[in-house]
């Protein structure tokens, strides 16, 4: 998980060498000083969402011409009703497709009526293409609030129905939904620790090298275009990048030592890492393209695992300055470095949520490691996970609404996700080792 914990037990903290391979992401955010470490409270309390659902009817979608229409139709509408479900936004009612019209009856002008719509859709064939067209109506009105109308190839049906369930969130809620996002993670199984990418529910999965060597520490660039990891490929813990679609890697950095723990500024014009080319692991920024490199942290200590605030203003990094691996922040440039974390010997692997209010880490309990998160004040500790296994590298998603991260409890490490207060939690992957998730960014339509 992180670079300090794979260090063999007795080992110096005060060199970190390309030996010690771990992936270090850890984030920080501002707490007021001078809070001694004994008055820090540690609370274990598993919250649950205080999200108002929306209620929404489903009517069976209608295929309206062929077998190959009627198979789209069912593909459609499981894919929706999964993405919907799990955005954690709506109480689902599925109804019959003929019920529809009888519903929107009984529930039009209803007075007090909370906030209810009805969605229905369907799909039909047109050559070699499948045409869906699905509606949002108002309960309450029984106004149709959203057509929207898809034609595609049959392997871009889950691409369609991806963004169909972006856009209902987007028309109810103000804002678009993850489904048409991906994951990035590395995984060993076809051979090699490579990099794979997977839509944000687990299908159409896809390894992105082929480098044939160790690879860590995956980070999808701002623009969702780009993905830095440290590859082993040349024999060094070089960074390199690859495009959201694969092909030929290129090299960021390749200083003797290690190069690891990419984090992309907001902006994405510069990236954050680890170095150990002076001897000791240090944080520094570069351009983008590998240029302009600049040392931020000068300490006897390991200083790894950089990562930006989501304003670009701050950049948070794990150290064992104060003896233990704990959590810190630093001016972007370098300056007013303060720790975060005062509760617990072991604290790992954070990551800033989006909106930039909550911290999400890892933190050591017993002999395992869980996810917690806190506020940006370092208080109000809440644990996410339920301690079975090792639970780690935590990774949001671009709205807020939900964590990736790895765990080991049914054994293997695996890729998992849940809502931000540890609620609904589901695994996407099942074959191999799969660890250090990065969730991309929203992609642009076209």
């Amino acid at each position: 998980m992180s670079c300090m914990k794979n260090g063999a037990a007795g080992r110096s903290r005060r060199r970190l060498g390309a030996a010690a391979v771990g992936v270090c992401s850890i984030i920080i955010l501002l707490m007021p000083r001078g809070i001694p470490a004994q008055e820090q409270e540690v609370r274990l309390e598993i919250k649950t969402s205080e999200v108002r659902l929306i209620k929404l009817y489903i009517a069976g979608f209608v295929s309206q011409s062929g077998a190959s229409a009627a198979k789209a139709t069912r593909q459609f509408e499981e894919v929706v009703s999964s993405d919907l479900s799990f955005s954690g936004m709506f109480d689902i009612r599925r109804i019959q497709a003929n019920d529809a019209t009888s519903l929107l009856t009984t529930l039009k002008g209803q007075n007090g009526l909370a906030e209810q719509y009805l969605l229905d859709g369907g799909a039909s064939a047109e050559a070699d293409k499948l045409i869906f067209e699905g509606r949002l109506y108002d309960a309450r009105s029984s106004k149709e609030v959203l057509s929207k109308r898809y034609k595609f190839g049959e392997g871009a049906l889950r691409a369609a129905a991806h963004r169909f369930s972006d856009e209902i969130l987007l028309q109810l809620t103000g804002e678009r939904g993850v489904s048409s996002t991906n994951i990035a993670f590395i995984s060993d199984m076809a051979g090699p620790k490579e990099v794979f990418v997977m839509d944000c529910d687990g299908n159409e999965l896809k390894r992105l090298t082929a480098e044939k060597s160790l690879c860590l520490s995956p980070k999808w660039s701002p623009d969702g275009q780009r993905i830095a990891y440290t590859s082993y490929s040349r024999g060094n813990p070089d960074l390199h990048v690859v495009g959201r679609f694969g092909g030929k890697p290129g090299v960021l950095s390749a200083f003797k030592g290690l190069n690891s723990s990419p984090a992309w500024s907001p902006d994405g014009k510069r990236i954050a890492l680890t170095l150990t080319k002076d001897g000791n692991a240090e944080i520094y920024v570069m351009n983008s393209d590998g240029s302009g490199l600049r040392r931020l942290t000068s300490n006897p200590a390991i200083d790894s695992s950089p990562s930006w605030s989501p304003n670009g203003r701050f950049m948070a990094f794990t150290s064992d300055r104060s003896g233990s691996p704990q959590v810190y922040v630093m001016e972007s440039d370098g300056s007013n470095v303060r720790r975060l974390t005062f509760a617990g010997s072991y604290n790992d692997s954070p990551a800033w949520s989006p909106k930039g209010d909550r911290i999400a880490y890892a933190a050591r309990v017993g002999n395992n490691f869980q996810i917690y998160i806190t506020d940006v004040t370092g208080s109000g500790i809440t644990q996410l996970t339920d301690s079975r296994g090792n639970n780690e590298n935590p990774s949001w998603s671009p709205d807020g609404r939900h964590i990736a991260f790895s765990s080991s409890r049914d054994g293997k490490r695996q890729i998992y996700v849940m809502n931000a207060d540890g609620a609904n939690v589901k695994r996407l992957t099942s074959s191999g080792e799969n660890y250090s998730p990065s969730w991309s960014p929203r992609f642009e339509w076209n």
